[in-house]
């Protein structure tokens, strides 16, 4: 009984999340409270999409497996911002991540960050001097800076970049 209450609560959270995704201009999934995206705004639609993928692994529903997909979109540059969140991929794609191991843009003897890797994404909290030099008065999904300074937009982290992983591999595996 305790299965069945499981899968059905996961199937339940992913169907809410399609229905989130259905009102974005841009087919993501994820909606924050005052349209303020939050630090970390592509970890969260990374971490929404899982819930919609268990959805499909455990129904093998299309419009599961059709929603993860439209939202990789998002995070590959069918944005408000026209820009690729993964290093590498896309015609426009971030470059100059936060961090202190890949800091080409401040030492050009420095890598810049390797191909693959997510940057943060939109922050409309603006903690950072360069977001709230550049960004302010930024319409949410445009509260972004590609600048290895704008740790509040722009941040590489591992916890981002798991769930990246993660959907990379159930898109691979999906049919």
């Amino acid at each position: 009984d305790d299965k069945a209450m499981i899968r059905q609560s996961v199937v339940s959270a992913a169907r809410n999340f399609i229905a989130v995704q259905k009102k974005e201009p841009f087919w993501h999934i994820y909606r924050p409270a005052n349209n303020k995206y939050d630090w970390g705004s592509n970890q969260l639609i990374l971490q929404n999409m899982i819930v919609v993928s268990a959805g499909f692994d455990l129904t093998g529903e299309r419009p599961f497996l059709d929603g993860v997909r439209e939202s990789m979109d998002y995070i590959l540059g069918r944005n408000a911002m026209n820009i690729s969140y993964i290093t590498g991929y896309g015609t426009t794609f971030a470059k100059n991540q936060h961090s202190r191991w890949y800091a080409h843009q401040v030492d050009a003897t420095l890598p810049n960050p390797p191909v693959g890797s997510l940057a943060g994404g939109p922050n409309s909290t603006l903690v950072d001097d360069i977001a709230k030099a550049r960004l302010k008065d930024c319409a949410p999904q445009t509260c972004y800076a590609d600048d290895i300074m704008s740790w509040g937009t722009n941040e590489l982290t591992i916890n981002w970049n798991a769930p990246l992983v993660y959907i990379a591999s159930f898109l691979a595996d999906a049919r």
